[in-house]
C-alpha cells in the first residue's frame, strides 16, 4: 500500500467540497477502470476464481531478478509522465493536449496534491498493472484528512458490507460510504473483461522454468561432489618414507646400535586426503610457505601411478541449465510489456537505435497504461464535477519522457558545408543567439574577424582592410579589394597577382588582435561571483569598461598568456619580431586597463 498525499484541514467542514463518491458503474462496463459504488464494495473486492494466479506472480517478482528489473524500468518510465487537462478534438476525437477550461485545469492540479503526488500515484500503479494486472485507488478522510492511496488486492479486504484497508503503519481503516471513494483500475482479460490480466500471467511458465534453472545452477555450485569429484588411488601408493627421530651420539654410550633405516609408510585413503587437505590449507593461509610452492609427493611403482585418476562429476548439467536460462530470458524479454533490447542489453546499439527504442517504449508500452490511468481519473474525478456534455478529459504529457535524437554532428556538417544557418547550429548546441556573431553591429563584425584570424593567421592580409575600417586605430586605409570582375585568373607556378601588402596595416591588425586577447584574459580573471550580476551580458574583452581601472602591479598577471596566439606564422606575416610585438601589446593593453576612460 502507498499513501500518495494527505491534506489536513484545521477544522474539517462537513459541507466543504470533497471528491465525488461513485454511485454506479454503468458507464464503465467496457472500461479498464471503474468507480465502485459503496453498495458494491464488498462484492467487488472479493477475489474471483479466475485470479488465483496473482499470488504466484507476486512470488516470481521476488525470485526472478529480470522481472524485478522490468518492473523498476517501467515504473521509472511512467513516473515521468505528467497529467494534463485536455479538450477532445471534435474532428479526430483525439485529445489535443491542452484546454482553456479553467475548472478542469483546477481539478487536474489538485489531483494527489499536485505534480509530485501525481508522479507517485502513477509510479505506484505501474507495478500493480504489470504484476497482478489491477490496483485500487482510494480517496479517504481519516480524521478529516484527505488522503490518496494506491492499494493492491491483498490490502483491500471485504468487511461485511464495507471494505477495510490495510494502512502503511499496519493499522486498518474502515471506509466510510458517505465520503470515501474507491476505484478499481485493471488490465482487462482478453477473454473475460471483468478479470484482471497482465503480461506476467502469460510469462508464468517461462518464470517457473527460470526458477528451476537457477535452482539447478545453485545446487551444482554448492555440491562438493559435483564440484571436486573423487580422487582414485591404488592401495600400493604410499606417502614419503618417514625417518625416525635422530639425536647427537651420546659419549657415555658409544656402543649403542645404529638407528634403523626409514621404511615406506603405506598410507590409507584417509591419510592421503588429510595430507592433501593440510597442504592446501597451509598454502591458502600462507602463500609464501613451502606448501604453496612445493608439490605433494606420493610414491609408487610406475604401473600403479598410471592408475591414479581424478573422477569428476563435471558441470554438464550446470552448462545445460545456463543455456536454458539464457533462452528463457530471451523468451521473457519478448513476453513482457517492454522493448526486448532493454532486458537483453543495448551495448551494441548506436544513439539512433537507442532513440528508436526509447520512442517505441513510450508509444507502444507506456502510453497504453497511461491511457488506462487517465481514463480512471477522468471517469471518477473529472467528469462528475464538470457540467454535462463537457468535452474534456485527463490526458498525459510526454515532454519529460521523449528525447530527440542527437543530430549535433549532422547539423555541424551541414553548417560547415553551408547548408544549415547559424541559428539552427546554435540551437543544436543548446546556445542562444547572443552566443553567436551579430554581424549587423561593428562589435560583432570585429569579433568575427578577430576569431577567424585566430583560427587561420593567413587570413590577416584578407581581413586587414575590414579590421581597419572597423578599428580606425589600425592606421592608414588599406587599398580597396579588387572587384571580382577585375581579378586576373590564377597562373600556376607564377607569382601571386595583386597589389603588394602593406606591412604596417598587417602589423597593426596583429597588434590589435593580441591586445584584444590580453583584454579578454584580464576580463576573465577579474570576474567573480560578487560582480557576476554587474557583468551579466558584458563580453570579457569589455570588462574594463564596467569595472574600471586596475592597479599597475596587476597588469602583468591579468594579461599573462596573451602571446600564446602569436606564433611564428603571425610574426612572419606581420613582419615583426617577438620582442617588438610584446612591447607594443603590453604598452597598449596597460594603457587601456590603467585608464579605461581615456581608451574610449
Amino acid at each position: 500500500m502507498a499513501i500518495i498525499w494527505r491534506r489536513t484541514s484545521p477544522t474539517p467542514d462537513p459541507d466543504a467540497r470533497r471528491w465525488p463518491v461513485a454511485s454506479d458503474v454503468a458507464s464503465a462496463v467496457t472500461a479498464a477502470a471503474a468507480p465502485v459504488a459503496p453498495e458494491n464494495w464488498s462484492k467487488a473486492t472479493k477475489t474471483s476464481p479466475g485470479e488465483g494466479w496473482q499470488p504466484e506472480a507476486w512470488k516470481m517478482l521476488e525470485l526472478v531478478g529480470e522481472l524485478s528489473f522490468s518492473v523498476l524500468w517501467k515504473q521509472a518510465l511512467l513516473s515521468r509522465f505528467r497529467l494534463v487537462a485536455s479538450d477532445i478534438d471534435p474532428d479526430t476525437g483525439k485529445p489535443t493536449g491542452s484546454t482553456t477550461n479553467v475548472q478542469a485545469l483546477k481539478i487536474v492540479r489538485e489531483i494527489a496534491g499536485g505534480t509530485t503526488g501525481q508522479s507517485q500515484l502513477i509510479a505506484r500503479l505501474s507495478p500493480l498493472l504489470t504484476i497482478p494486472g489491477e490496483g485500487w485507488m482510494a480517496i479517504i478522510y481519516p480524521a478529516g484528512v484527505e488522503t490518496w492511496g494506491i492499494f493492491s488486492r491483498d490490502e483491500v479486504k471485504a468487511k461485511g458490507e464495507t471494505v477495510e484497508l490495510l494502512m502503511p503503519d499496519g493499522s486498518k481503516y474502515t471506509m466510510d460510504p458517505t465520503t470515501d471513494t474507491l476505484e478499481r483500475i485493471w488490465r482487462p482479460d482478453p477473454n473475460i473483461s471483468s478479470r484482471a490480466w497482465s503480461p506476467v500471467k502469460a510469462a508464468l511458465p517461462i518464470l517457473r522454468r527460470m526458477v528451476r534453472m537457477e535452482q539447478a545452477i545453485e545446487a551444482a555450485g554448492k555440491s562438493r561432489i559435483a564440484g571436486n569429484g573423487v580422487l582414485l588411488l591404488p592401495t600400493e601408493i604410499s606417502l614419503p618414507p618417514q625417518s625416525p627421530p635422530t639425536g647427537t651420539p651420546n659419549p657415555d654410550a658409544p656402543n649403542l646400535p645404529p638407528q634403523p633405516a626409514a621404511t615406506p609408510v603405506y598410507a590409507s585413503a584417509a591419510d592421503i586426503r588429510k595430507a592433501i587437505q593440510d597442504a592446501m590449507a597451509t598454502a591458502i593461509e600462507d602463500q609464501s610457505s613451502a606448501a604453496a610452492l612445493v608439490p605433494l609427493i606420493l610414491m609408487a611403482k610406475a604401473e600403479f601411478l598410471k592408475e591414479v585418476r581424478h573422477l569428476k562429476f563435471d558441470s554438464e548439467v550446470s552448462d545445460k541449465a545456463q543455456a536454458a536460462l539464457e533462452a528463457a530470458t530471451r523468451r521473457l524479454a519478448m513476453t513482457l510489456d517492454m522493448p526486448a533490447e532493454v532486458l537483453l542489453g543495448m551495448s551494441d546499439l548506436n544513439h539512433w537505435s537507442l532513440w528508436g527504442i526509447e520512442n517505441e517504449a513510450v508509444r507502444w508500452h507506456a502510453a497504453p497504461e497511461m491511457e488506462i490511468i487517465c481514463d480512471a481519473l477522468t471517469r471518477t474525478l473529472l467528469l462528475p464535477q464538470l457540467p454535462a456534455g463537457a468535452n474534456v478529459v485527463i490526458w498525459y504529457d510526454t515532454t519529460d519522457v521523449e528525447a530527440e535524437p542527437d543530430e549535433t554532428e549532422k547539423i555541424r556538417n551541414g553548417y560547415t558545408d553551408g547548408a544549415v544557418n547559424s541559428q539552427r547550429y546554435l540551437k543544436a548546441l543548446n546556445l542562444g543567439e547572443e552566443d553567436g556573431y551579430d554581424l549587423t553591429t561593428r562589435e560583432g563584425l570585429t569579433m568575427w574577424a578577430g576569431d577567424q584570424i585566430r583560427k587561420d593567421p593567413t587570413l590577416i592580409p584578407v581581413l586587414a582592410p575590414l579590421l581597419q575600417k572597423l578599428i580606425p586605430d589600425l592606421g592608414a586605409t588599406a587599398p580597396a579589394a579588387i572587384a571580382p570582375a577585375q581579378r586576373q585568373p590564377e597562373v600556376i607556378d607564377a607569382p601571386e597577382q595583386g597589389p603588394p601588402e602593406q606591412p604596417a596595416t598587417v602589423a597593426s591588425a596583429v597588434v590589435r588582435m593580441c591586445v584584444n586577447e590580453a583584454l579578454r584574459l584580464a576580463g576573465t580573471r577579474r570576474r567573480s561571483r560578487a560582480n557576476h550580476p554587474q557583468l551579466r551580458g558584458v563580453a570579457a574583452v569589455d570588462t574594463h569598461r564596467t569595472l574600471g581601472p586596475v592597479a599597475a602591479d596587476d597588469v602583468g598577471r591579468l594579461i599573462d598568456g596573451w602571446d600564446e596566439i602569436a606564433d611564428s606564422t603571425i610574426l612572419a606575416t606581420a613582419s615583426m619580431t617577438g620582442p617588438e610585438l610584446q612591447r607594443r601589446v603590453v604598452a597598449e593593453a596597460s594603457a587601456i586597463l590603467l585608464d579605461p576612460e581615456r581608451a574610449r
